[in-house]
């Protein structure tokens, strides 16, 4: 299954890069991510090539997933793969700065998965999309806060509902 999302947030690249390649970043909008577990001596200026394991919860049960960073251009590309035994999939977020706004270009491809994923794929494909759109929306509502180091995010995204 393909995704895209395009969309443009009226925050500067810098931020909402941030709030995409930073782990804990991620853990603010991502639905279900538990945790991004990186190995010994993982060093950030090395992003290219770096694994590392997701575990995210899907209903009652937490599944782990293992991931590579395959492109790395900040603030401007960040790529990953994705997956498990039954499937793979390539994530792709391409940053691109417009004055004080960010366009970003999301897309998401199943490289490689069973038959059985294929055919859950379809079925779910429009829970699939409403899980995305929700993401993507609270990606945007948190790089739209203001800068405000007295206020936490719960707060801040409370506040501006």
């Amino acid at each position: 299954m393909n995704c895209t999302h395009t969309m443009f947030i009226n925050a500067p690249v810098a931020k909402v890069f941030s709030l995409v390649d930073d782990e804990k970043n991620l853990k603010r909008w991502m639905d279900g991510l538990e945790e991004t577990i990186f190995p010994e001596g993982y060093e950030r200026a090395k992003s290219v090539g770096t694994k590392f394991k997701q575990r995210i919860r899907e209903g009652a049960r937490v599944n782990e997933y293992d991931g590579e960073v395959i492109a790395y251009d900040k603030p401007h590309h960040l790529a990953i793969l994705l997956g498990n035994k039954h499937f793979t999939v390539r994530v792709d977020y391409r940053f691109t700065a417009d004055r004080l706004q960010t366009r970003l270009d999301y897309q998401s491809a199943m490289i490689r998965s069973s038959w059985f994923v294929n055919l859950m794929c379809k079925l779910f494909a429009g829970f699939t999309r409403r899980l995305l759109n929700k993401q993507m929306q609270k990606l945007k509502e948190l790089a739209e806060l203001p800068d405000n180091p007295y206020q936490s995010a719960p707060q801040a995204l409370s506040a501006a509902r």
